[in-house]
């Protein structure tokens, strides 16, 4: 688990967020095994697991599998841990007695701050041995695809310790299950691409948002002072901070486990506050990371490229392109999850709202440490019959609800492939002048609301004024005053319907930056000559360098000019630069070293050929302005790679096939 990811689980749960009511199963849950409430902390539980038999004449020859490392320390442990362990000593050598709960919570802490050692996300010995554990059985389960065939296994890792000493353990436990395995081990940054993908600032902001929203209550530290101390006024002295303290002994509970401390240490606090800061925790992960109500449009398409991946390594095994036995991945809870949610499997990939999750998704069965997903690939003896997949969530037999299987849990790999290939539309939503409805066009606030949306792009329009200042608006004129032939002063006279003054540019840019998910799409606006606009291209290319944001992953230009999108193209090489006017075949841009057009769906409608000419040139296609849900469906069948549109939600409610 990332740092960040666990520091803003921590920093919602310090802010006391405690949930009001209690789900009957999810108390059931935590009270038949208590250490469950650690969540992604939580151990590997290993249990019994069975296999539906495979249909007639079908076995196993392949095996793709991505695992969380094992268990580990967790962050924040010098001031977690530390805090514990300094207030209870303190209180002792101090003469306050403690309560034999409290001698007994000093001497965990102090072990735990002292194995812990200072290194955030270390693999503790639990977390080899649950790897070891983990290849044994697979061996052991699906002996035929090791001893049969090529013998040879691929394992690459993500480029975190913690990780690549997991893929150490479980490869060294395959070979000591079979001596002439012929394994290959690797790491490496190109491979943490996919393996480990980067998360996302907006999703992130969208789920604390959600999470400050919900319901909240004090917690009551009556209980766990009574519980530590003999006196319990005299050592809630020592407690500058009762929900520091109150988190840190959920810190060390959560975590004992990876260091073999197999007792329950949430016992210290009351099951109210064990159970809330529970869901907070969870809920957290499953927002950000799963196929959430809330996130999921924006969760799955980062998911992609690492399903992607395992379904080519799959693919060349079955064509005979590769002959490996095995494809092992070694990674984080965070893609495990996106994973699992764009495969579609049940459970654990089940889009919720955040009440349903809180009720019904059991977060330390989903993803605790050594989480694993295995898929078992099958063949018949007849080669005319289709190849088959079962998917394993940590060991267990798991559906994907939207298939029909052949029988039991196996599926035709042909169907999983289509199914996955609908899951994430290939065509994006640009904000037309922002997400305005509720603000004014081509103010701040609609590229803010574009932004939190989660659009991935928002468009606005750029004018030069008479003393070469760039301003945001889409009109030549506000009010009776010319934008390009007025100076600033007289242009921010002017106010936009939400109040906001005419941003200018740079104004404008210091709102972009702050979210680098959100690609800012720029149209310059026509001048009277080509020089003007020569000022202009100028005057932008600053503030985009000043606003440290010349990325072609976060700018794209389109022009109704022509001029201007052949300079920008010169300019610019390999940034994004889009014609707008229509009037040229993709080939006759192409030419011009354009690499892209952006033209309103109506020629698209009379030209549809022009798409699939532009994607041959390897130029992008965007479509604008596109507000009936007619005129968005076509567009989404037509494989344009960009819509923008005044209406995002109800794109994006069409792009997903939800409407």
């Amino acid at each position: 688990m990332k740092r960040i990811f666990t520091l803003l689980a921590l920093a919602l749960a310090f802010g006391a967020a405690y949930a009001q009511e209690q789900s009957p199963e999810m108390v059931h849950f935590l009270k038949e095994f208590p250490q469950r409430a650690g969540f992604n902390t939580h151990s590997y539980e290993f249990t019994d697991v069975t296999d539906t038999p495979a249909p007639r004449g079908y076995h196993a020859f392949y095996i793709s599998h991505y695992g969380r490392h094992g268990s580990r320390s967790d962050w924040a442990g010098n001031y977690t841990y530390k805090l514990v362990r300094d207030i209870l000593a303190q209180a002792k050598a101090d003469g306050v007695a403690l309560t034999p709960a409290g001698d007994s919570l000093l001497r965990e802490s102090a072990y735990i701050f002292e194995k812990y050692d200072g290194m955030d996300g270390r693999l503790t010995p639990r977390g080899v041995r649950e790897h070891r554990q983990l290849a044994k059985r697979m061996y052991q389960r699906f002996p035929e695809v090791f001893k049969h065939g090529s013998k040879k296994i691929r394992a690459v890792s993500s480029t975190t310790p913690r990780c690549i000493v997991s893929m150490n353990g479980f490869t060294a436990q395959l070979l000591a299950q079979q001596t002439d395995l012929d394994l290959d081990l690797d790491t490496g940054e190109k491979f943490f691409t996919y393996i480990a993908q980067s998360e996302n600032g907006t999703i992130r902001a969208r789920t604390q948002k959600a999470l400050a929203e919900r319901p909240r209550q004090p917690l009551d530290a009556a209980p766990v002072y009574q519980t530590l101390f003999q006196n319990p006024e005299e050592g809630k002295k020592y407690v500058k901070n009762e929900s520091a303290f109150l988190h840190g002994i959920y810190a060390v509970a959560r975590v004992a486990e990876a260091f073999d401390i197999n007792d329950n240490l949430f016992r210290y606090l009351p099951f109210d506050a064990v159970y809330s800061i529970h869901e907070q925790q969870f809920l957290s992960a499953y927002l950000n990371q799963a196929n959430s109500e809330l996130n999921g449009d924006l969760r799955l398409p980062l998911n992609k490229p690492l399903a992607d991946t395992l379904i080519i390594q799959a693919e060349r095994v079955i064509s005979g392109a590769s002959d490996r036995a095995a494809d092992l991945t070694f990674g984080h809870d965070w893609p495990f999850l996106g994973l699992c949610a764009y495969l579609g499997l049940e459970g654990i990939g089940d889009r919720l709202t955040a009440d349903e999750a809180a009720t019904s998704w059991m977060a330390s069965e989903n993803c605790p440490f050594a989480a694993n997903l295995q898929m078992i690939f099958y063949r018949s003896k007849k080669k005319e019959e289709p190849v088959l997949v079962k998917f394993l969530l940590n060991e267990r037999e798991t559906a994907i609800p939207a298939l029909v299987p052949v029988e039991g849990p196996y599926y035709k790999w042909e169907d999983a492939k289509a199914y996955w290939a609908t899951r994430v539309p290939h065509t994006q939503i640009v904000a037309h002048r922002g997400y305005w409805k509720q603000n004014a066009q081509n103010s701040i606030a609609s590229l803010t609301e574009a932004q939190n949306f989660g659009c991935w792009g928002s468009e606005f329009d750029l004018h030069l004024t008479a003393d070469n200042v760039v301003v945001v608006n889409h009109d030549p004129s506000i009010g009776n005053t010319k934008i390009q032939t007025s100076p600033l002063k007289e242009v921010r006279t002017h106010s936009l319907k939400n109040k906001e003054k005419v941003p200018t540019l740079d104004e404008y840019l210091k709102q972009g930056a702050k979210n680098k998910d959100c690609v800012l799409v720029l149209e310059l606006k026509p001048h009277a000559n080509a020089s003007r606009e020569d000022v202009l291209i100028e005057k932008c290319l600053e503030a985009l360098k000043a606003n440290k944001l010349m990325d072609p992953k976060r700018i794209a230009f389109i022009s109704f000019s022509y001029h201007i999108c052949k300079e920008l193209a010169k300019k610019c090489p390999g940034y994004s630069v889009q014609y707008l006017e229509g009037d040229k075949t993709p080939a006759q841009v192409f030419a011009d070293g354009i690499n892209g057009i952006d033209y309103h769906f109506s020629h698209f409608k009379k030209h549809p050929e022009w798409v699939e000419q532009a994607h041959a040139l390897g130029m992008t296609v965007n479509a604008w302005t596109v507000d009936k849900e007619e005129d968005i469906r076509l567009m989404k069948v037509m494989g344009v790679d960009q819509i923008t549109t005044n209406e995002p939600a109800l794109t994006r409610e069409i792009l997903f096939g939800r409407k």
